[in-house]
């Protein structure tokens, strides 16, 4: 039998090649593969997929500014009320049934998958994938809107143990005018600051496995490194196609396993 510390680095492989490949994606399966393959409980996972997270993310920005792409005021912004709504996300996560926490993830995922298969993305006028740097003008209306998007990210993330980057990405590329490139490195830190909440809302009632959580850790980054060039040679619409397929066809398996063990559930009190 697959020891539960090789799943863990397998696991953190798949999270940290998806989150390099897409900036943000990979943190939408963390919390189904360390419930269903490394058999960790749900609030336990959820605080360490957003540890795990976290930390890739981190690693992302940095890999980022190397190259200029990170705004970190910007990401500092997005970020002053994300930290804030993932912890209030986090509180939130203890008031439902974990089977009813788990489904509506399986339907969050089904639905980015069919949002990202069908959807254009890509801001009108744009071809998403200049490096210019945007010109941007900051407003009340910026303030307002960054603010505002930070917060409701921050209350996903906390909920579900999800970075948010599916959000945040599409949210700087519209609102702000980023390039693609731009918005990925931009996301990634503030993926990392936005996470610190949830892990606060998660951890203090809640006894995290150091060793093993270091485990899908160092998984995450090894995944990120070979991730970024995958993202680099193949085309966009190819990526993005194959990441819709892989999180719907996860979102949906999570989503038909919960909904029978709530309607055994119910059937059981019956």
């Amino acid at each position: 039998m697959i020891s539960q510390t090789i799943l863990a680095i397998f696991s953190g492989g798949l999270v940290g090649l998806l989150l390099g490949a897409t900036g943000g994606g990979g943190s939408l399966i963390a919390l189904p593969l360390l419930v269903y393959l490394v058999a960790i409980p749900v609030q336990h996972a959820t605080a360490m997929s957003l540890l795990v997270v976290g930390y890739s993310a981190l690693f992302g920005a940095w890999q980022a500014s190397r190259q200029g792409l990170v705004k970190g005021w910007v990401a500092l912004i997005f970020s002053s009320t994300g930290t804030f709504g993932a912890w209030v996300g986090a509180q939130g996560h203890r008031v439902f049934p974990h089977e009813l926490i788990l489904f509506l993830l399986g339907v969050l995922l089904v639905s980015i998958s069919l949002w990202t298969l069908f959807a254009n993305h890509l801001p009108h006028g744009e071809n998403g994938e200049s490096d210019g740097v945007p010109h941007i003008q900051f407003s009340l209306r910026f303030f307002l809107e960054a603010i505002t998007i930070g917060f409701g990210v921050g209350l996903i993330s906390g909920f579900f143990g999800i970075g948010g980057g599916f959000i945040m990405v599409p949210a700087l590329m519209f609102v702000l005018r980023f390039p693609i490139r731009m918005a990925v490195g931009t996301s990634f830190l503030i993926i990392a600051l936005t996470s610190v909440g949830g892990v606060v809302g998660h951890l203090d009632i809640d006894h995290l496995d150091i060793s093993l959580t270091g485990f899908v850790i160092l998984g995450s980054l090894a995944g990120m490194m070979v991730g970024a060039q995958i993202a680099r040679m193949m085309v966009e619409q190819t990526l993005r196609q194959t990441f819709a397929i892989l999180v719907g066809f996860i979102g949906l398996l999570v989503m038909l396993d919960n909904a029978w063990r709530m309607v055994t559930m119910e059937s059981s009190f019956n």
